[in-house]
């Protein structure tokens, strides 16, 4: 009997739910051992009859045989059976003597003699095998279930239409030119659109491999002559580009220019040692009276270079050098100094080098000192053109707090 704890009901063994709240007994509930019940009164005996006159003749007679005894347990041992029963042997006794002329008596017929053969013997009981008990499985809480990843459909590949081949308008299949039907799905093709060469297979045909047999004999001079007219036209190219590069001065200097500035992107990524480039004199367009431009060269932080938009919509600010010089790289300081607000800063310059090369820069509007990257050789000054501010609310002058040079050695 199991004892559901939920409700109390008792359930018969073998039942996997409650029967009144349905919940799993094998978690809910309690087993119970139920006393055995007595046992049943042992059966009377039973009193065989005593066997009738005619039975106990026969008996004697030996024309039937009498029931065979019951085995013995005498508690020493197995089961036997009892020992056979032998007849007595028959008593003779001596003849009368009779006088002589009497005829001699028949000899009567001794009776005979009933015996009861031995039963075979019997062996000992043999216990069966013992076979293992079933053992019920225990009820396991079911996991958390993880969710399954969804199954991969991969895209069918595209079709390949050949030139001329006619598509089904139906089931997009290609067939051939001859045919007036679709041999997918049987569609008509008097309305199909022919398949068409993609211009660049006209002016470039795929090459495809000849069959066994139908090689043409020059082929290989025609490989050898393709090959030769590739070289010839690549030296030519290469040729071409060199003659460019010694004699249009303009692409020579570019050119120098782009080899010079990734070498120093290089060198300065690799090995970043750099040495200051000091300005020694520095003019400009218009300037405040009391912040003249030599004041961006003087590594003050506090004093700066200013000038009215107003009036010179694009101020410009020129720093020279005692003579030729490499630069790489420039620090700029924006605005005002500890009034950075107060004036407007310079948002998009314009470098101008002596040699004519120019470089534009989108500037931050940060107080303080940004670095930007610039690649100039053999230059005697730098020109400082201001296109655009970011405004001020104060006042419409633009301020520069410090400019710096540098170069990679």
């Amino acid at each position: 009997m199991i004892v559901c704890k939920k409700c109390g009901n008792q359930n018969p063994d073998g039942e996997t739910f409650c029967t009144s709240c349905r919940s799993f007994l094998e978690w809910s509930g309690e087993k119970v051992v139920e006393p055995a019940p007595p046992p049943p009164p042992p059966p009377p005996a039973v009193v065989e009859p005593e066997p009738a006159f005619v039975e106990r003749v026969k008996q004697a007679v030996g024309l039937d045989k009498p029931k065979s005894e019951s085995p013995v347990e005498d508690g020493s041992g197995p089961l036997r059976a009892p020992a056979a029963i032998h007849p007595p042997p028959p008593v003779t006794q001596p003849e009368p003597a009779f006088a002589a002329g009497a005829p001699a008596p028949v000899a009567s017929r001794p009776a005979p003699v009933a015996t009861t053969a031995a039963p075979p013997p019997t062996t000992a009981a043999v216990p069966p095998a013992q076979v293992p008990a079933a053992v019920r499985p225990q009820a396991v809480a079911p996991a958390v279930e993880h969710a399954r990843p969804a199954p991969k459909i991969e895209a069918p590949a595209a079709k390949r239409y050949r030139p001329g081949d006619l598509i089904c308008g139906q089931c997009g299949s290609g067939n051939s030119p001859e045919r007036h039907f679709c041999q997918r799905c049987g569609a008509s093709l008097s309305a199909a659109v022919v398949a068409r060469t993609p211009w660049y297979r006209r002016l470039l045909p795929a090459r495809s491999a000849p069959a066994a047999g139908t090689r043409p004999k020059g082929a290989p001079l025609e490989r050898a002559w393709g090959a030769a007219g590739f070289r010839i036209i690549a030296l030519g190219v290469i040729a071409v580009i060199v003659l460019a590069y010694f004699v249009v001065s303009p692409l020579h200097s570019r050119v120098n220019s782009a080899i010079q500035a990734t070498y120093a992107a290089a060198h300065r990524h690799f090995a970043p040692s750099t040495s200051y480039v000091r300005p020694s004199d520095a003019k400009a367009s218009s300037q405040l009276t009391t912040h003249p431009a030599r004041l961006s060269i003087d590594l003050i932080k506090d004093t700066y270079w200013a000038a009215n938009t107003s009036t010179d919509k694009q101020p410009w600010l020129r720093l020279s050098f005692g003579g030729p010089v490499d630069i790489d790289g420039i620090l700029l300081t924006s605005g005002a100094g500890n009034d950075y607000a107060s004036l407007a800063r310079p948002k998009l310059v314009q470098l101008v080098f002596s040699d004519k090369t120019t470089t534009q820069l989108t500037l931050k509007d940060d107080p303080n000192a940004i670095t930007y990257d610039v690649s100039a050789h053999n230059v005697t000054y730098v020109e400082i053109h201001i296109l655009s501010v970011y405004p001020s609310a104060q006042s419409p002058d633009v301020a520069i707090n410090e400019v710096e040079f540098f170069r990679i050695q």
